[in-house]
C-alpha cells in the first residue's frame, strides 16, 4: 500500500470512495478479525458484509479512518518488524501515551495520530 502522508491526498481518495477490498486487506496484514477493524472505523461488521453484497465502497469519514489504519498498520509493522510484534505493543500501556492502550485509541483519527507520533519517536529511539 502506497503512504499517504499528505492530508489533502486522504481527502480526496476518502472522497473518491475507498474499496472493500481495502478493509479486507487490512484484516490481512494487520492480524486483526473483520469486527476489530469495523469497530475501530466505527462500523458494526453486518454493515461492511452489507457493503460487500452491495459493492459499496466507504466514504467519507469511514474511508480516512480506513487509510489512515491501513498507514499506521504499515507504519507498525516496518517499526517492530512484523505484524505479531506491532500488535503486542498495541495492547499494552504506553508511558508515551500516557498510559493508554494505543489500541484504545484507534476509534479515533486523532488517536491513530497520536499513535502515529508515538511509532516515530519509538523509530528513532526517543523514549522520553
Amino acid at each position: 500500500m502506497e503512504k499517504v502522508h499528505n492530508p489533502y491526498i486522504v481527502i480526496d481518495k476518502a472522497e473518491k470512495g475507498v474499496p472493500l477490498q481495502a478493509f479486507e486487506s487490512l484484516v490481512e496484514e494487520s492480524g486483526y478479525n473483520k469486527t476489530s477493524i469495523a469497530e475501530f472505523i466505527g462500523m458494526d461488521v453486518r454493515t461492511v458484509t452489507n457493503y460487500k453484497k452491495a459493492n459499496r465502497s466507504f466514504k467519507k469519514t469511514d474511508a480516512e479512518h480506513l487509510l489512515k489504519l491501513r498507514e499506521l498498520f504499515a507504519f507498525g509493522r516496518e517499526v517492530f518488524g512484523d505484524k505479531d510484534e506491532f500488535q503486542r505493543w498495541l495492547s499494552k500501556p504506553s508511558h508515551g501515551l500516557g498510559g493508554r492502550i494505543p489500541e484504545q485509541l484507534l476509534n479515533y483519527i486523532s488517536g491513530i495520530e497520536l499513535v502515529s507520533r508515538e511509532l516515530s519517536r519509538i523509530e528513532y529511539g526517543d523514549f522520553s
